[in-house]
């Protein structure tokens, strides 16, 4: 080591004076020789020193050439590493099952058998809620399937079906906030229990239906497959249950989490529910994660851990996901807010730029995925339902857990206490150890304490210049047009981000080595300043890369291009004033892109698509006056209104005034109906003087959105009444110009109506590589 040859050099000087001189002129050189010569006062400072007797040019060679060594020797002990890190998690993410399935045997779960389910489903096709594909081709699916698995099921157990059409409200802060109202919207719902019955029960729950024309294989027809079998192996079991499983195929899961609010809070079964799982998607394939849990009862993540074959689980991916950084919410919002049930919610995450295109199909998912879901749904649904805490869960329910899985062998868990015992042990040993270090005799020096801040500042000074240097590169990328290059491969993001930040951290090492460090100096606090910045550099890079084999699969891992998604609609505007009459009408394509790179990728390819035709915003209209499908206006940079013949769906929307009073609290009470296509949408904005004070949605109180406008997001079934709502509005001054500016959009997503040429040809001009989701709809106006 370099300390140690430098220490020889020294000792061989003294040496040599005492030979010459003698023990008395030896004296003064021996104490020079201890005393460290800092290059200046202070970090960074000038650089000056004194050369001493027998240092000559070639000494400094080789201290030159010692140090490029050592410093070789490093960056590829450090490449080795970083490469076996990532090789692990890379077969990490790969492994999907770790032993050969028993495929056909009794009481295991049969990958095949789950597949010929989904591919049954999504041989459908897109399933919107409100569309016969969804309402009743797949639940007539559904309930064949399930009566097929209740005649092979074992006398011990009872299977009870039902079909539920609820119709309710309720207000979510997902997207800013805004308020959701569905009718007759379809649950297919399966108990599962012992022939005596049960008081108490476990759901699992999935989505059949899809987003718009999308076959939803991983979104969330997998799932649903997936429980049908595990329906099946339960079932056929020899072994009795202790409580039930409530099997919930929900249908209106996409239109923000409609179907399971209706279950939990109107369905008979829904009391005895005392923990749930929810199966969800935010990709195709791969490892399902568990990315969320709670609230609290950390019996439930030990309950996964220890039953689960295949155990898969980040606690960090539930402090991202809760954090609201990710614009996306599932089922288990639903049934922790409005149940207030603990629940596990599990996610395929790999191959996320498939996740809601066209291209989610069933063939993309690998037979292994689905066999290491269903192990893992049936263990731990078995475990639930043979378990004595599920009965009493209530009593278990205090603090939450730190889960994480390693390198996918195994999950550690313990409860969060215990973590912050263990951090603030941590803390004290290391403030203990440098605080006795700087208060003993040998190095209580003035010396030894600035250099042990300077090794500190010089650790966050290279966090923080990797991170300003990461940054500088990504906007540099960003502006020669080049985005999410790195999309189609891991290993360019490495390249482009990891190499840089890592570069930057040994280039601030190696700065600090040469100019501040002297030839004589104090080992402690040099082997303490470069043990730190060491551990600084492996931790650093081992928590970004165990982390990428979390989040990375979530975005990509596939060579295959990333189809950029974009939405067309074929609207028509009309505008009416305050007496009622039409002010203003137009028709056009409404195009907005849902990348980061927006439509720069694409307009090239489509030369009407440019800034000519960019959308200009309505400002007394609510949203900007546009039939914006859900509150996500604030996400979205840039869109476009291409001119475009009107359109004139067969089944046109019908939105009118019933009634006007006043009220006894000196109000104004606006009542309205309203009937169209399956999804709508409905916006309110105030005008100076007036409040809303109340609506016959949600909870009675009304919640407004992102930039102080109200949004209401409207679905029914196949079949669904008149729509009858009304809001209140407090006047405290009158103004010309009304009180309130209320609009209506109708989306057509399924059916002929959903097609126009103009949509038709439009979307035929899209290169190959992105993924056009188009549909028809029309937006209404009025003044009040």
């Amino acid at each position: 080591m370099e300390w140690a040859s430098e220490s020889g050099a020294v000792r061989r000087h003294r040496i040599g004076g005492e030979r010459r001189d003698g023990p008395a002129a030896a004296q003064q050189p021996e104490r020079e020789a201890l005393a460290p010569e800092p290059l200046a006062d202070a970090c960074g400072g000038g650089a000056r020193t004194r050369k001493r007797s027998g240092e000559g040019s070639g000494g400094g060679a080789r201290r030159g050439t010692g140090t490029g060594l050592s410093e070789a020797r490093a960056a590829l002990g450090l490449a080795l590493y970083l490469l076996a890190l990532r090789a692990l998690v890379q077969l990490s993410l790969r492994q999907l099952v770790l032993r050969g399935a028993a495929v056909g045997h009794q009481g295991e779960f049969d990958a095949h058998q789950a597949r010929d389910y989904l591919e049954h489903i999504t041989s459908i096709g897109p399933r919107t809620t409100g569309s016969p594909e969804n309402e009743i081709l797949t639940v007539h699916y559904l309930l064949e399937q399930i009566k097929l698995i209740e005649a092979q099921s074992n006398s011990l157990h009872k299977i009870s079906v039902d079909v539920q059409r609820p119709t309710g409200s309720f207000s979510i802060d997902f997207l800013g906030g805004f308020t959701s109202y569905y009718d007759n919207i379809t649950n297919v719902v399966v108990k599962l229990e012992p022939r005596d019955g049960a008081q108490h029960a476990v759901l699992a729950n999935c989505h059949f239906d899809s987003v718009a024309n999308s076959p939803g294989a991983s979104d969330d027809a997998v799932s649903c497959s997936v429980m049908l079998e595990v329906l099946r192996v339960l079932s056929t079991s020899s072994e009795a249950l202790h409580h039930a499983v409530i099997f919930l195929f929900n249908g209106a899961e996409e239109n923000v989490l409609q179907a399971s609010h209706g279950f939990i809070t109107q369905h008979p079964w829904a009391s005895l529910v005392r923990a749930f799982i929810n199966l969800e998607a935010a990709g195709v394939g791969g490892k399902e994660l568990v990315f969320q849990t709670g609230p609290e009862n950390p019996w439930l993540v030990q309950a996964y851990v220890s039953a689960a074959k295949h155990p898969f689980a980040s606690v960090v991916a539930q402090e991202v996901f809760q954090s609201g950084i990710i614009p996306s919410d599932t089922d288990f919002r639903i049934y922790r807010d409005f149940g207030n049930i603990p629940g596990i919610d599990l996610a395929f995450i790999e191959n996320g730029y498939i996740y809601h295109t066209k291209y989610d199909t069933a063939d993309r998912i690998l037979t292994d995925s689905i066999q290491r879901a269903g192990d893992n749904i049936l263990a731990v649904l078995k475990y639930l339902a043979t378990s004595d805490m599920l009965a009493s869960s209530s009593k278990y329910q205090h603090g939450n857990m730190v889960f994480f899985d390693v390198l996918g062998l195994f999950v550690i868990a313990y409860p969060s206490r215990v973590g912050s015992i263990i951090n603030y042990m941590v803390v004290m040993a290391v403030v203990l150890y440098l605080g006795r270090k700087l208060l003993h005799p040998k190095y209580k020096t003035a010396t030894y304490t600035k250099d042990f801040f300077c090794g500190l500042g010089i650790t966050l000074i290279s966090w923080f210049t990797s991170l300003v240097t990461v940054l500088i590169i990504a906007v540099f990328i960003s502006l020669i047009g080049q985005s999410l290059s790195w999309y189609n491969h891991f290993y360019v993001s490495v390249c482009l981000y990891g190499t840089a930040a890592v570069a930057k951290i040994i280039f601030i090492h190696t700065l600090a080595k040469r100019f501040y460090y002297v030839i004589n100096f104090i080992y402690l606090a040099k082997s303490t300043k470069r043990t730190m910045l060491s551990l600084t550099l492996v931790c650093t890079v081992t928590f970004l890369l165990v982390c990428s084999g979390t989040f990375f699969p979530y975005s990509s891992s596939s060579a295959s291009p990333k189809p950029k998604r974009v939405f067309l609609q074929h609207t028509t505007r009309t505008f009416h004033d305050l007496d009622g009459n039409v002010a203003k009408r137009d028709s056009g394509v409404w195009i907005n892109g849902f990348d980061y790179t927006g439509m720069s990728h694409i307009t090239p390819h489509i030369p009407e698509i440019n800034d000519t035709v960019r959308a200009d915003c309505e400002e007394n209209a609510p949203l900007c006056g546009f039939p914006w499908y859900l509150p996500v206006h604030f996400l979205i940079r840039k869109n476009w209104y291409l001119p475009a013949p009107e359109v004139s769906p067969r089944e046109p929307a019908h939105f009118r005034l019933v009634s006007k009073e006043q009220t006894p609290w000196d109000s104004i009470k606006l009542t309205f109906e309203a009937t169209g296509p399956s999804h709508m949408s409905f916006y309110v904005r105030t005008h100076k003087g007036a409040t809303l004070s109340q609506w016959s949605l949600g909870n009675g109180t009304p919640v407004t959105s992102k930039g102080g406008d109200y949004f209401v997001f409207y679905s029914h079934g196949l079949q669904a009444s008149t729509w009858h709502f009304w809001i209140e509005v407090q006047v405290l001054e009158e103004q010309p110009e009304g009180m309130v500016t209320v609009a209506i959009a109708a989306h057509y997503f399924s059916g002929e109506d959903k097609r126009s040429s103009q949509l038709d040809a439009l979307r035929e001009k899209f290169p190959d590589w992105t993924f056009p989701s188009a549909w028809v709809c029309t937006y209404n106006l009025f003044v009040f």
